[in-house]
């Protein structure tokens, strides 16, 4: 989709019935968007998506495979990238669950996709961290495997499956923006991987940081079917004696 031929403003408002569940000026520069699978013009609007994570793929960034095994070494990067995207059939069908909204922040002067961040149920964090394909190892000085399992349970925890900000807008605050609306839309609790191993997400997980998720776990997955075993950060908001506390 050639974003020039469409006023982004106008796609993501054109339908205020069902499929846009709010709309937040941010400041004189950016509008925050959260919408549903709903929204008329679904389609067009995950092109968008789709467009924005083909920039932040790994693979761009280094050209190189991620299971080319040859070229890892625990290499750091100083912005976020992404591990593979999805079809836009694929990112419908995520939305399609009744706990999934699509968070996006558009440039409005310059009528662009700044970042996105697609918010989901835990039921996607489960899938994530399937035991047939790894093991969650918990820094038990931070948590026990009772408040674990106690956490794992509570009703009001959120899943944020991807987070993606077009370079062209890095350290312009944009992912901190896409968290606070998340955390708006799901004010009792969030989760988050983060790749740590053989890539360290770093900019990533510097940002959770900063917008108080507190790493909590380690998932080690040793089965991959679609590139080579890897380990993520888990990340929790708020901690996670408070979050217990609401159940």
């Amino acid at each position: 989709m050639n974003n020039s031929s469409i006023c982004l403003s106008t796609l993501f408002e054109c339908d205020l019935n069902q499929g846009l569940i709010l709309k937040e000026n941010l400041n004189e520069k950016f509008i925050g968007y959260i919408i549903n699978i709903y929204h008329t013009e679904i389609d067009k609007i995950c092109e968008l998506v789709i467009q924005c994570q083909s920039k932040l793929l790994i693979e761009n960034l280094t050209k190189t495979k991620i299971n080319d095994q040859s070229i890892i070494s625990n290499n750091e990067f100083n912005q976020g990238f992404l591990i593979h995207q999805w079809s836009i059939e694929k990112l419908k069908e995520i939305l399609s669950s009744s706990e999934s909204s699509l968070i996006c922040i558009i440039d409005k002067n310059n009528n662009k996709l700044a970042g996105y961040l697609l918010l989901t149920s835990k039921k996607y964090f489960f899938q994530a961290t399937n035991p047939e394909l790894g093991e969650i190892l918990l820094d038990n000085n931070r948590i026990t495997d009772q408040q674990w399992k106690q956490y794992l349970l509570s009703s009001h925890i959120h899943y944020i499956k991807q987070i993606g900000v077009d370079k062209e807008y890095h350290r312009q605050g944009i992912a901190t923006h896409l968290i606070m609306l998340a955390k708006n839309q799901s004010n009792q609790g969030l989760c988050t991987l983060v790749m740590c191993s053989p890539y360290s997400n770093t900019a990533s997980a510097k940002c959770f940081e900063r917008n108080q998720f507190q790493s909590v776990a380690i998932w080690n997955q040793r089965i991959s079917q679609q590139f080579i075993s890897f380990k993520a950060t888990v990340f929790v908001w708020p901690s996670v004696k408070s979050i217990i506390e609401l159940d």
